[in-house]
Protein backbone atom coordinates (compact mmCIF):
# COMPACT_ATOMS: atom_id res chain seq x y z
CA UNK A 1 0.00 0.00 0.00
CA UNK A 2 2.67 1.97 0.24
CA UNK A 3 4.27 1.46 -2.70
CA UNK A 4 1.08 2.84 -4.20
CA UNK A 5 0.88 5.76 -2.29
CA UNK A 6 4.72 6.79 -2.93
CA UNK A 7 3.88 5.90 -6.89
CA UNK A 8 0.86 8.23 -6.67
CA UNK A 9 2.72 10.48 -4.71
CA UNK A 10 5.43 11.01 -7.32
CA UNK A 11 2.75 11.29 -10.22
CA UNK A 12 1.21 14.00 -8.65
CA UNK A 13 4.31 16.35 -8.41
CA UNK A 14 5.62 15.41 -12.05
CA UNK A 15 1.49 16.40 -13.29
CA UNK A 16 2.24 19.74 -11.44
CA UNK A 17 5.56 20.59 -12.40
CA UNK A 18 4.82 20.01 -16.30
CA UNK A 19 1.06 21.31 -16.52
CA UNK A 20 0.40 24.41 -19.16
CA UNK A 21 0.46 27.92 -16.94
CA UNK A 22 -3.04 28.94 -16.69
CA UNK A 23 -3.80 31.46 -19.53
CA UNK A 24 -1.83 29.64 -21.84
CA UNK A 25 -3.84 29.13 -25.13
CA UNK A 26 -4.90 24.99 -24.96
CA UNK A 27 -4.30 22.98 -28.36
CA UNK A 28 -7.38 21.65 -30.11
CA UNK A 29 -7.30 18.44 -28.24
CA UNK A 30 -4.09 18.02 -26.12
CA UNK A 31 -2.56 15.29 -25.18
CA UNK A 32 -2.36 13.74 -21.52
CA UNK A 33 -0.37 15.89 -19.08
CA UNK A 34 1.61 17.18 -22.14
CA UNK A 35 3.25 19.79 -23.68
CA UNK A 36 4.88 19.60 -27.04
CA UNK A 37 9.13 20.22 -27.40
CA UNK A 38 11.37 20.02 -29.05
CA UNK A 39 14.86 20.67 -27.19
CA UNK A 40 15.31 17.29 -25.63
CA UNK A 41 19.10 18.00 -26.45
CA UNK A 42 18.97 20.39 -24.01
CA UNK A 43 17.81 18.57 -20.88
CA UNK A 44 20.34 17.59 -18.52
CA UNK A 45 21.14 14.39 -17.10
CA UNK A 46 20.13 14.19 -13.10
CA UNK A 47 21.25 10.77 -11.55
CA UNK A 48 18.56 9.47 -9.20
CA UNK A 49 19.12 9.69 -5.58
CA UNK A 50 19.00 6.13 -4.80
CA UNK A 51 19.42 6.80 -0.96
CA UNK A 52 19.87 3.83 1.35
CA UNK A 53 18.45 1.47 -1.26
CA UNK A 54 20.56 -1.33 -3.19
CA UNK A 55 21.58 -0.34 -6.69
CA UNK A 56 21.61 -3.14 -8.79
CA UNK A 57 23.23 -3.27 -12.73
CA UNK A 58 21.11 -5.45 -15.47
CA UNK A 59 18.56 -6.38 -12.94
CA UNK A 60 15.48 -8.59 -14.44
CA UNK A 61 12.44 -7.00 -15.36
CA UNK A 62 9.84 -7.13 -11.97
CA UNK A 63 6.57 -6.47 -11.71
CA UNK A 64 4.83 -4.88 -8.59
CA UNK A 65 2.46 -7.21 -7.78
CA UNK A 66 0.89 -10.77 -8.84
CA UNK A 67 -2.29 -9.49 -11.18
CA UNK A 68 -4.03 -10.84 -13.89
CA UNK A 69 -4.39 -9.24 -17.35
CA UNK A 70 -7.38 -8.20 -19.04
CA UNK A 71 -8.45 -5.71 -21.66
CA UNK A 72 -10.47 -3.16 -19.88
CA UNK A 73 -14.04 -3.58 -21.46
CA UNK A 74 -17.37 -4.62 -20.05
CA UNK A 75 -19.01 -3.01 -17.11
CA UNK A 76 -16.66 -5.18 -14.36
CA UNK A 77 -19.25 -6.09 -11.70
CA UNK A 78 -18.54 -9.55 -11.33
CA UNK A 79 -14.13 -11.30 -10.89
CA UNK A 80 -13.62 -13.95 -13.37
CA UNK A 81 -14.24 -17.21 -10.97
CA UNK A 82 -10.04 -18.28 -11.75
CA UNK A 83 -9.09 -14.43 -11.00
CA UNK A 84 -11.45 -14.78 -7.58
CA UNK A 85 -9.91 -18.01 -6.28
CA UNK A 86 -6.40 -17.01 -7.21
CA UNK A 87 -6.59 -13.72 -4.86
CA UNK A 88 -7.82 -15.95 -2.28
CA UNK A 89 -10.90 -13.84 -1.54
CA UNK A 90 -13.42 -14.70 1.08
CA UNK A 91 -17.12 -15.69 -0.13
CA UNK A 92 -17.84 -11.41 -0.20
CA UNK A 93 -16.09 -8.36 -1.51
CA UNK A 94 -16.60 -4.66 -0.85
CA UNK A 95 -14.98 -1.75 -2.61
CA UNK A 96 -14.98 1.68 -2.72
CA UNK A 97 -14.32 4.30 -5.62
CA UNK A 98 -14.12 7.96 -6.36
CA UNK A 99 -14.14 9.24 -10.00
CA UNK A 100 -13.54 12.61 -10.73
CA UNK A 101 -14.81 14.01 -14.51
CA UNK A 102 -16.27 16.54 -16.83
CA UNK A 103 -20.05 15.48 -16.84
CA UNK A 104 -20.57 13.86 -13.07
CA UNK A 105 -18.37 16.00 -11.14
CA UNK A 106 -17.56 13.32 -8.08
CA UNK A 107 -18.90 10.61 -8.45
CA UNK A 108 -18.69 7.97 -5.56
CA UNK A 109 -18.83 4.28 -5.92
CA UNK A 110 -19.81 1.16 -3.92
CA UNK A 111 -19.47 -2.41 -5.36
CA UNK A 112 -20.05 -5.53 -3.40
CA UNK A 113 -19.58 -9.56 -4.65
CA UNK A 114 -20.52 -12.49 -3.39
CA UNK A 115 -19.39 -15.79 -5.03
CA UNK A 116 -17.77 -19.15 -4.22
CA UNK A 117 -16.23 -20.22 -7.60
CA UNK A 118 -15.23 -24.14 -6.03
CA UNK A 119 -19.09 -24.46 -5.67
CA UNK A 120 -22.69 -24.30 -7.63
CA UNK A 121 -24.10 -21.23 -5.67
CA UNK A 122 -24.86 -18.43 -7.55
CA UNK A 123 -22.73 -15.73 -8.20
CA UNK A 124 -23.50 -11.70 -7.59
CA UNK A 125 -21.69 -8.62 -7.68
CA UNK A 126 -23.85 -4.84 -7.56
CA UNK A 127 -22.47 -1.69 -7.47
CA UNK A 128 -24.34 1.62 -6.30
CA UNK A 129 -22.83 5.06 -7.32
CA UNK A 130 -24.13 8.71 -7.06
CA UNK A 131 -22.66 11.43 -9.85
CA UNK A 132 -22.63 14.90 -7.64
CA UNK A 133 -22.76 16.89 -10.27
CA UNK A 134 -25.75 15.91 -12.17
CA UNK A 135 -27.52 14.65 -9.08
CA UNK A 136 -27.86 10.87 -10.30
CA UNK A 137 -28.30 8.15 -8.91
CA UNK A 138 -26.47 5.40 -11.08
CA UNK A 139 -26.42 1.24 -10.62
CA UNK A 140 -25.12 -2.09 -11.86
CA UNK A 141 -26.72 -5.58 -10.65
CA UNK A 142 -25.14 -8.94 -12.27
CA UNK A 143 -26.42 -12.57 -11.12
CA UNK A 144 -24.88 -15.69 -12.45
CA UNK A 145 -26.24 -19.35 -11.65
CA UNK A 146 -23.83 -22.33 -12.71
CA UNK A 147 -25.81 -24.53 -14.62
CA UNK A 148 -23.60 -27.97 -14.10
CA UNK A 149 -20.45 -29.02 -12.04
CA UNK A 150 -17.46 -27.69 -12.32
CA UNK A 151 -19.43 -24.43 -12.97
CA UNK A 152 -18.18 -23.83 -16.18
CA UNK A 153 -21.20 -23.10 -17.90
CA UNK A 154 -23.49 -20.56 -16.71
CA UNK A 155 -26.79 -18.52 -17.12
CA UNK A 156 -27.28 -14.75 -15.90
CA UNK A 157 -28.72 -11.69 -16.13
CA UNK A 158 -27.50 -7.76 -15.28
CA UNK A 159 -29.50 -4.58 -15.31
CA UNK A 160 -27.13 -1.81 -15.56
CA UNK A 161 -27.56 2.12 -15.42
CA UNK A 162 -23.91 4.18 -15.69
CA UNK A 163 -21.82 7.06 -17.43
CA UNK A 164 -20.60 4.81 -20.18
CA UNK A 165 -17.51 6.07 -22.98
CA UNK A 166 -16.16 4.51 -25.60
CA UNK A 167 -14.49 1.33 -24.84
CA UNK A 168 -11.56 2.26 -27.19
CA UNK A 169 -10.86 4.66 -24.95
CA UNK A 170 -8.92 3.00 -21.94
CA UNK A 171 -8.42 5.46 -19.62
CA UNK A 172 -8.74 4.34 -16.07
CA UNK A 173 -10.50 6.28 -13.16
CA UNK A 174 -7.57 7.21 -10.96
CA UNK A 175 -5.63 8.46 -14.21
CA UNK A 176 -7.98 10.67 -15.53
CA UNK A 177 -9.08 12.10 -12.27
CA UNK A 178 -5.28 13.43 -11.95
CA UNK A 179 -5.49 14.55 -15.11
CA UNK A 180 -8.69 16.71 -14.71
CA UNK A 181 -7.52 17.87 -11.42
CA UNK A 182 -3.79 18.88 -12.50
CA UNK A 183 -4.14 19.24 -16.35
CA UNK A 184 -8.04 20.44 -17.03
CA UNK A 185 -8.03 17.48 -19.52
CA UNK A 186 -10.57 14.92 -19.70
CA UNK A 187 -9.96 11.81 -21.95
CA UNK A 188 -13.28 10.36 -22.14
CA UNK A 189 -16.13 11.19 -24.16
CA UNK A 190 -19.26 10.46 -22.08
CA UNK A 191 -22.61 9.18 -22.61
CA UNK A 192 -25.57 7.20 -20.08
CA UNK A 193 -26.28 3.55 -20.85
CA UNK A 194 -29.02 2.26 -19.29
CA UNK A 195 -30.32 -1.31 -20.24
CA UNK A 196 -30.70 -4.88 -18.87
CA UNK A 197 -29.90 -8.05 -20.76
CA UNK A 198 -29.23 -12.30 -20.13
CA UNK A 199 -26.78 -14.27 -21.63
CA UNK A 200 -25.05 -17.78 -21.33
CA UNK A 201 -21.33 -18.72 -21.40
CA UNK A 202 -19.14 -21.28 -21.23
CA UNK A 203 -15.60 -20.92 -19.97
CA UNK A 204 -13.15 -23.18 -22.35
CA UNK A 205 -10.37 -24.05 -20.32
CA UNK A 206 -7.10 -22.70 -22.00
CA UNK A 207 -9.26 -20.95 -24.73
CA UNK A 208 -11.52 -18.50 -23.65
CA UNK A 209 -15.06 -17.88 -22.31
CA UNK A 210 -17.25 -17.86 -24.81
CA UNK A 211 -20.77 -15.90 -24.19
CA UNK A 212 -23.62 -15.24 -26.24
CA UNK A 213 -25.68 -12.31 -24.71
CA UNK A 214 -29.34 -10.64 -25.65
CA UNK A 215 -29.58 -6.81 -24.80
CA UNK A 216 -32.02 -3.89 -24.50
CA UNK A 217 -29.76 -0.47 -24.01
CA UNK A 218 -30.99 3.30 -24.40
CA UNK A 219 -28.45 5.61 -24.64
CA UNK A 220 -28.57 9.47 -23.41
CA UNK A 221 -26.26 12.57 -24.20
CA UNK A 222 -24.45 14.31 -21.57
CA UNK A 223 -23.48 17.54 -21.44
CA UNK A 224 -19.73 18.84 -19.86
CA UNK A 225 -20.30 20.77 -16.85
CA UNK A 226 -17.77 23.60 -17.32
CA UNK A 227 -18.06 24.69 -13.37
CA UNK A 228 -16.09 21.56 -12.14
CA UNK A 229 -13.05 23.07 -10.91
CA UNK A 230 -9.54 21.68 -11.71
CA UNK A 231 -6.26 22.58 -9.37
CA UNK A 232 -4.56 23.81 -12.27
CA UNK A 233 -4.87 25.18 -15.55
CA UNK A 234 -8.27 27.05 -14.05
CA UNK A 235 -8.24 29.14 -16.81
CA UNK A 236 -8.57 26.27 -19.45
CA UNK A 237 -11.71 26.19 -20.76
CA UNK A 238 -12.80 22.23 -20.44
CA UNK A 239 -13.64 20.19 -24.12
CA UNK A 240 -16.93 19.72 -24.81
CA UNK A 241 -18.74 16.79 -24.05
CA UNK A 242 -19.75 15.40 -27.62
CA UNK A 243 -23.72 14.41 -28.06
CA UNK A 244 -24.72 10.87 -28.98
CA UNK A 245 -27.17 9.28 -31.23
CA UNK A 246 -29.93 8.78 -28.56
CA UNK A 247 -32.13 5.94 -28.72
CA UNK A 248 -32.27 2.47 -27.68
CA UNK A 249 -30.52 -0.45 -29.31
CA UNK A 250 -31.64 -4.07 -29.05
CA UNK A 251 -28.76 -6.58 -29.54
CA UNK A 252 -27.18 -9.81 -29.75
CA UNK A 253 -23.58 -10.17 -29.31
CA UNK A 254 -21.05 -13.09 -29.17
CA UNK A 255 -18.25 -12.48 -27.00
CA UNK A 256 -14.84 -14.27 -26.57
CA UNK A 257 -12.70 -12.74 -23.28
CA UNK A 258 -9.58 -14.41 -22.16
CA UNK A 259 -7.44 -13.23 -18.85
CA UNK A 260 -3.93 -13.85 -18.30
CA UNK A 261 -2.30 -14.26 -15.04
CA UNK A 262 0.99 -12.66 -13.98
CA UNK A 263 3.05 -13.33 -11.29
CA UNK A 264 5.56 -10.99 -9.21
CA UNK A 265 8.31 -12.44 -11.57
CA UNK A 266 6.76 -13.27 -15.04
CA UNK A 267 4.59 -12.11 -17.17
CA UNK A 268 2.19 -14.21 -18.95
CA UNK A 269 1.23 -14.57 -22.43
CA UNK A 270 -1.71 -14.09 -24.22
CA UNK A 271 -5.22 -12.60 -23.51
CA UNK A 272 -7.87 -11.13 -25.76
CA UNK A 273 -11.68 -9.40 -26.04
CA UNK A 274 -13.46 -10.06 -29.04
CA UNK A 275 -17.31 -8.66 -30.14
CA UNK A 276 -19.49 -9.84 -32.66
CA UNK A 277 -22.85 -7.41 -32.15
CA UNK A 278 -25.69 -7.02 -34.13
CA UNK A 279 -28.31 -4.63 -33.53
CA UNK A 280 -31.97 -3.82 -35.05
CA UNK A 281 -32.93 -6.04 -38.05
CA UNK A 282 -35.51 -8.22 -36.17
CA UNK A 283 -34.67 -7.09 -33.38
CA UNK A 284 -36.03 -4.04 -33.85
CA UNK A 285 -35.25 -0.94 -32.30
CA UNK A 286 -33.71 2.53 -32.74
CA UNK A 287 -30.33 1.19 -34.47
CA UNK A 288 -29.37 -1.70 -37.31
CA UNK A 289 -25.71 -2.56 -37.73
CA UNK A 290 -23.40 -5.56 -37.22
CA UNK A 291 -19.91 -4.43 -35.71
CA UNK A 292 -16.97 -6.97 -35.01
CA UNK A 293 -14.41 -5.21 -32.24
CA UNK A 294 -11.61 -7.92 -31.36
CA UNK A 295 -9.05 -6.56 -29.14
CA UNK A 296 -5.46 -9.25 -28.87
CA UNK A 297 -2.87 -8.51 -26.61
CA UNK A 298 0.23 -10.50 -25.35
CA UNK A 299 3.47 -9.67 -23.56
CA UNK A 300 6.74 -11.66 -24.58
CA UNK A 301 9.42 -12.35 -22.16
CA UNK A 302 12.43 -12.13 -24.59
CA UNK A 303 15.32 -12.02 -21.32
CA UNK A 304 14.85 -11.94 -17.63
CA UNK A 305 15.64 -7.94 -18.23
CA UNK A 306 13.37 -7.50 -21.09
CA UNK A 307 9.54 -8.19 -22.41
CA UNK A 308 8.11 -6.87 -25.33
CA UNK A 309 4.24 -6.27 -25.29
CA UNK A 310 2.50 -6.54 -28.53
CA UNK A 311 -1.40 -5.62 -29.30
CA UNK A 312 -3.44 -5.69 -32.10
CA UNK A 313 -7.06 -4.16 -32.71
CA UNK A 314 -9.23 -4.68 -35.59
CA UNK A 315 -12.78 -3.39 -35.95
CA UNK A 316 -14.71 -3.55 -39.38
CA UNK A 317 -19.20 -2.47 -39.74
CA UNK A 318 -20.73 -5.64 -42.00
CA UNK A 319 -23.58 -3.66 -42.15
CA UNK A 320 -25.93 -0.59 -41.53
CA UNK A 321 -24.66 2.85 -40.12
CA UNK A 322 -22.77 2.78 -36.26
CA UNK A 323 -23.97 5.34 -33.82
CA UNK A 324 -21.69 7.89 -32.75
CA UNK A 325 -21.34 6.12 -29.54
CA UNK A 326 -20.20 2.95 -31.47
CA UNK A 327 -17.98 4.57 -34.10
CA UNK A 328 -14.45 3.30 -33.70
CA UNK A 329 -12.11 6.35 -32.90
CA UNK A 330 -8.01 6.31 -32.64
CA UNK A 331 -5.41 9.25 -31.32
CA UNK A 332 -4.18 10.24 -28.39
CA UNK A 333 -2.75 8.72 -25.26
CA UNK A 334 -4.68 5.34 -25.67
CA UNK A 335 -2.59 4.81 -29.07
CA UNK A 336 -0.84 6.76 -31.80
CA UNK A 337 0.11 8.97 -29.11
CA UNK A 338 1.76 11.76 -30.78
CA UNK A 339 -1.95 12.83 -32.68
CA UNK A 340 -4.75 14.65 -30.93
CA UNK A 341 -7.29 12.64 -29.11
CA UNK A 342 -9.58 10.60 -31.04
CA UNK A 343 -8.36 12.06 -34.25
CA UNK A 344 -9.34 9.22 -36.80
CA UNK A 345 -13.06 8.08 -36.32
CA UNK A 346 -14.88 5.73 -38.50
CA UNK A 347 -16.69 2.62 -39.08
CA UNK A 348 -13.73 0.75 -39.67
CA UNK A 349 -9.83 0.32 -37.83
CA UNK A 350 -6.30 -1.11 -37.64
CA UNK A 351 -4.08 -0.88 -34.94
CA UNK A 352 -0.87 -2.30 -34.19
CA UNK A 353 1.18 -1.69 -31.40
CA UNK A 354 4.48 -2.70 -29.40
CA UNK A 355 6.38 -1.35 -26.64
CA UNK A 356 9.85 -2.47 -25.45
CA UNK A 357 10.69 -2.33 -22.11
CA UNK A 358 14.45 -3.26 -20.40
CA UNK A 359 15.64 -3.18 -16.59
CA UNK A 360 18.75 -1.12 -16.55
CA UNK A 361 19.33 -1.33 -12.37
CA UNK A 362 16.66 -1.96 -9.59
CA UNK A 363 16.51 -0.13 -5.82
CA UNK A 364 15.21 -1.67 -2.97
CA UNK A 365 13.87 -0.58 0.47
CA UNK A 366 11.51 -1.07 3.04
CA UNK A 367 9.36 1.52 1.90
CA UNK A 368 9.72 1.45 -1.53
CA UNK A 369 10.95 -0.84 -4.94
CA UNK A 370 11.49 0.32 -8.50
CA UNK A 371 14.04 1.59 -10.32
CA UNK A 372 14.58 2.86 -14.07
CA UNK A 373 13.89 1.18 -17.04
CA UNK A 374 13.52 2.16 -20.48
CA UNK A 375 11.03 1.87 -23.12
CA UNK A 376 11.21 1.85 -26.88
CA UNK A 377 7.75 2.22 -28.54
CA UNK A 378 5.43 2.00 -31.90
CA UNK A 379 1.86 3.10 -32.81
CA UNK A 380 0.83 2.58 -36.43
CA UNK A 381 -2.91 1.98 -37.90
CA UNK A 382 -6.25 4.76 -37.86
CA UNK A 383 -9.96 4.71 -38.04
CA UNK A 384 -11.50 5.67 -40.97
CA UNK A 385 -14.96 5.40 -43.23
CA UNK A 386 -15.89 3.23 -45.72
CA UNK A 387 -19.56 3.43 -46.68
CA UNK A 388 -19.68 -0.08 -48.83
CA UNK A 389 -18.48 -1.66 -45.92
CA UNK A 390 -15.03 -2.77 -46.22
CA UNK A 391 -12.94 -3.58 -44.66
CA UNK A 392 -9.63 -1.61 -47.02
CA UNK A 393 -6.98 -1.55 -44.45
CA UNK A 394 -4.58 -1.72 -47.59
CA UNK A 395 -5.52 1.21 -49.14
CA UNK A 396 -5.48 3.60 -45.95
CA UNK A 397 -2.69 6.10 -44.96
CA UNK A 398 -1.61 4.62 -41.89
CA UNK A 399 -0.59 6.43 -39.21
CA UNK A 400 2.57 6.03 -37.49
CA UNK A 401 4.23 7.28 -33.90
CA UNK A 402 7.22 6.19 -32.00
CA UNK A 403 9.48 7.08 -29.51
CA UNK A 404 10.80 6.29 -25.76
CA UNK A 405 9.96 6.18 -22.36
CA UNK A 406 11.01 5.83 -18.80
CA UNK A 407 9.38 3.49 -15.85
CA UNK A 408 10.17 3.16 -12.39
CA UNK A 409 8.89 -0.17 -12.45
CA UNK A 410 7.78 -2.39 -15.59
CA UNK A 411 4.14 -1.83 -15.03
CA UNK A 412 3.77 1.39 -13.11
CA UNK A 413 4.45 5.57 -13.46
CA UNK A 414 6.26 6.18 -16.22
CA UNK A 415 7.08 9.19 -18.60
CA UNK A 416 6.62 8.90 -22.71
CA UNK A 417 7.95 10.92 -25.68
CA UNK A 418 6.55 10.49 -28.66
CA UNK A 419 6.74 11.81 -32.20
CA UNK A 420 4.97 11.03 -35.54
CA UNK A 421 6.94 9.53 -37.22
CA UNK A 422 5.59 10.29 -40.86
CA UNK A 423 6.26 13.93 -40.12
CA UNK A 424 10.21 14.88 -40.46
CA UNK A 425 9.27 18.18 -38.57
CA UNK A 426 6.92 17.02 -36.17
CA UNK A 427 7.64 17.67 -32.49
CA UNK A 428 7.70 15.45 -29.50
CA UNK A 429 4.57 15.14 -27.32
CA UNK A 430 5.92 14.59 -23.48
CA UNK A 431 3.04 12.42 -21.56
CA UNK A 432 3.22 11.19 -17.33
CA UNK A 433 1.26 7.98 -17.51
CA UNK A 434 0.34 6.03 -13.50
CA UNK A 435 0.67 2.43 -15.71
CA UNK A 436 1.03 0.66 -18.98
CA UNK A 437 -1.39 1.73 -22.43
CA UNK A 438 -1.86 -1.66 -22.96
Amino acid sequence: MMRHSIRLLMAMVLAAALAPRAGARPAAAPPVLAVRDTTLEELPFIPLPFGAGDQEEGEEVTFTEDAWLRAPFGDDLLTDPDQWRSEGHRARRTSMGLDYNRVDGSRLTLSHQLQRPETMRPRLGARIEYASGRERTLYGVQLEQPLAPPGRLALGVSMVRRTDHSELQQMEDLENTLTFLFARQDFRDYFEREGFGAYVSWRVPDFSTVSVHVRNDEYRSLVADHGNRSWFNTDVPLRENPSVEEGTAHSVILRLERLAHRTGRTRAGFYHWIDLEGAGGALQGDFDYTRLLADMRSVLRLTPAATLAVRAVAGHTFNGALPRQKQFTAGGVDWLRAHDFSEFVGNELALAQAEFTVGLWRMRNSMLEGGLHAIAFLDMGRAWSNPAHAWDADRQHMQADGGFGLATTEDGLRVYFARDLQNPGSEFVFSVRLQTPF
